[in-house]
């Protein structure tokens, strides 16, 4: 089936090819009937009519294989397989510029070699390192037992065993020392008296009474306390403190029984001078001796007191705190080893990964100067990719063509399975939804009408069409055909259209587009009748691109012509009353001349090519919507639509003023949708009068 071409591009010129060939033959017919007139003429009739979307754009492979670029950077083609070639798995494709690649693999082979030995390094200090720690934590550790012992020699050991004497021995005999038996009562009834100087004699012995040192005992218990040992001191074996108050107590009571001697040899002299037995110097001399000895027991004594009090507290506490300092030096150097192990370790960690990223770029290298020739992965036809060049601008590789890394150089598509890849215009794009069905034409294949459904609209414009000279926007959608491409006629690449049904009016009458004229607010159609053309004026309804449904004005059947008729001068029809409001004659005529519009006939212009909000106010200030056509009110609608730019221009100078022209565009675009042309233009000349008022206070103030 031929795809019918779309009457809005339609010139004068193809009105003018229309009408020669009309003349051409009624010229060449030999039948009288068949003349100019009654090609010219078309019946009015009843059918469905399509809302359509049609857009041109090429057929794409749904499935295909990209063969793109792994050079790191960018490179140049030096060499690339013709384009259209059969090519099958393993076949050449693309030879790349690699000469950097090269230079930039010897570099890293060296710097690999030096990743290499810096690791090693590390790994050697590390060993050396960890003997030196192991070192430092022996002797550490040697100075806490060393340190421990020196106070359990000086306090005993703990649960000892193979030791005859404990604490507990050296205690008691302490405390026999203080505290002695009173002697046996013959012993008493023995003692001689001294004739002389008894009481002296009791004196001197009073003043080195052993219980004068009572205090000793349990200052000696407490020497032997360890704070936070469970265990009983007096059961520990005897210790140097043990052995030295031991020592001290046997030369006291060595100083005690000497003393005891000289006692009773004093008295005996003294017994013996009475009766003139000896003399006085010799008296003197047993004297004497005997206070010197009770001076040396005295000193004796003191000395265990302060063997007690100062000297033995002095070791012990010298002693406790050297295994304190012992136990916090073994914290310390363990501590330290655990910084200066990690540290170690994270230096052969980095060395490592040092050399495991050189190891990886060295890899890297290697693989993109081995991609350097690239091989086709699977067979298929060679079909060559586009390199963008910027603001919406592409062009196919070729030799010599800079590509970057992942840019897809060669397409090798699937044409089993084709879509049309097409641009919706932004104005249209709400209506076309996935599933629609869709007439596909290819160019070659112009006679061949193929069908397919929407399978894709893009959710946001093409980044492309930002670089546009106009405030258009379109949306990338994909129809795929129905059914295999079996005989692979058809191919990726080639050109083609889509026609896609968004709407259908069912049971209405249509008349062609190029048919319905206008005279200013009035549309018509020219009637034939047996007394010639006459001009009808109609009410139109929706419209696509080759007809327009007609609500009133012709019946079925009726004729009308689908050009005008020679020889008939244009109609004049009552004109309906303007909505209050109406624009000024000169602001009109001003939009007038800048719009630069000319031609009554729906297919007399061409669609512009801006949109946005300038381009919607010349549509909508160039002449009243009454007075439009459908297609031109159609320009008007999708004008408003594409108006997101020149909105987003006047925000950025003034958002009260953007919120207000894009509420008055919502209100336009819904008394459009609904068909109230009145109240659409009441918003129009609101804004109009609104402008004007801004314009004028700005002059004022000039």
């Amino acid at each position: 089936m031929n795809m019918r071409p779309n009457p809005i591009h339609r010139t004068a010129r193809s009105r003018a090819v229309l009408v020669a060939t009309a003349a051409l033959l009624a010229a060449c017919s030999t039948d009288d009937t068949v003349t100019d007139s009654t090609i010219n003429l078309y019946t009015v009739s009843r059918e469905d009519l399509p809302i359509n979307v049609k857009e041109g754009g090429e057929l794409v492979a749904v499935n295909e294989v990209e063969v793109k670029s792994q050079i790191e950077g960018s490179s140049t083609i030096l060499w690339l397989i013709p384009e259209g070639t059969q090519v099958k798995k393993g076949d050449k494709l693309v030879e790349l510029d690699v000469t950097q690649q090269i230079e930039k693999h010897r570099n890293q082979e060296i710097a690999v070699e030096k990743a290499r030995n810096a690791l090693e390094q590390a790994r050697n200090a590390q060993e050396i390192l960890e003997k030196e720690l192991q070192a430092n934590l022996n002797t550490a550790e040697s100075k806490r037992q060393i340190a421990a012992m020196e106070l359990q020699k000086l306090l005993g050991a703990k649960d000892g065993s193979g030791s005859e004497g404990k604490n507990a021995d050296m205690v008691q005999r302490l405390e026999e020392l203080v505290n002695p038996k009173p002697p046996a009562e013959n012993e008493t009834k023995a003692k001689p008296t001294p004739a002389t100087g008894g009481a002296d004699n009791m004196r001197l012995v009073a003043e080195v009474h052993p219980q004068n040192y009572a205090g000793l005992i349990p200052k000696v218990k407490e020497l032997l306390t360890i704070e936070g040992d469970d265990g009983d001191p007096l059961q520990r074996d005897m210790g140097e403190m043990a052995n030295k108050i031991l020592q001290q107590v046997d030369q006291i009571r060595l100083a005690m029984a000497d003393l005891k001697v000289k006692e009773d040899t004093a008295v005996y002299s003294r017994r013996l001078y009475a009766k003139e037995f000896i003399t006085r110097n010799e008296l003197e001399r047993d004297e004497l001796a005997y206070q010197s000895q009770a001076s040396k027991v005295t000193i004796a004594w003191n000395d265990l007191e302060l063997l007690i009090n100062y000297t033995l507290q002095k070791d012990k506490i010298e002693m406790r705190q050297n295994l304190e300092n012992a136990e916090l030096d073994v914290a310390r150097v363990k501590a330290k080893n655990d910084a200066e192990r990690k540290n170690s370790q994270f230096d052969v960690e980095a060395k490592q990964k040092e050399f495991e990223v050189a190891c990886e770029q060295l890899a890297t290298l290697k693989k993109q100067i081995d991609n350097a020739v690239l091989y086709a992965p699977s067979s298929g036809l060679v079909v060559y990719s586009k390199v963008s060049r910027g603001r919406g601008d592409s062009e196919p590789v070729e030799e010599g063509t800079t590509v970057r890394e992942r840019q897809t150089i060669i397409l090798l598509p699937d044409n089993s399975k084709l879509e049309c890849k097409i641009q919706v215009q932004e104005a249209m794009v709400s209506k076309v939804r996935r599933g629609m069905p869709a007439l596909i034409s290819a160019e070659v294949r112009p006679n061949e009408v193929l069908t397919g459904h929407v399978t894709y609209v893009a959710p946001v414009a093409d980044s492309a069409s930002r670089w546009s000279g106009n405030d258009k926007k379109v949306y990338t959608t994909k129809v795929l055909l129905d059914g295999i491409n079996h005989d692979e006629s058809l191919k990726a690449g080639m050109k083609a259209s889509a026609t896609i049904t968004v709407d259908t009016i069912e049971n209405v009458l249509t008349v062609p587009i190029q048919a319905v004229r206008r005279d200013r607010a009035v549309n018509y159609v020219w009637k034939h009748t047996e007394q010639g053309p006459v001009p009808v004026p109609i009410e139109i309804g929706a419209n696509n691109q080759e007809k327009v449904e007609v609500k009133s004005g012709v019946a079925e059947g009726d004729q009308i012509y689908r050009t005008p008729p020679g020889g008939q001068a244009d109609p004049k029809f009552p004109q309906p009353e303007a909505p209050e409001g109406a624009p000024d004659t000169a602001a009109a005529a001003t939009a007038a001349v800048a719009s630069s519009h000319d031609g009554d006939s729906v297919t007399s212009g061409s669609r512009p090519s801006s949109g946005g909000g300038r381009r919607a106010g010349m549509l909508m200030y160039r002449k009243r919507l009454a007075e439009m056509t459908p297609a031109e009110l159609g320009e008007v609608r999708e004008a408003i639509q594409s108006a997101s730019g020149f909105i987003d221009m006047i925000r950025q100078r003034s958002p009260e003023r953007a919120d207000a022209i894009e509420a008055s565009y919502a209100k336009i675009e819904s008394a459009l949708d609904s068909g109230n042309l009145p109240a659409a233009q009441a918003e129009i000349d609101k804004m109009r009068a609104t402008m004007r008022r801004r314009g004028g206070s700005r002059r004022g103030g000039e």
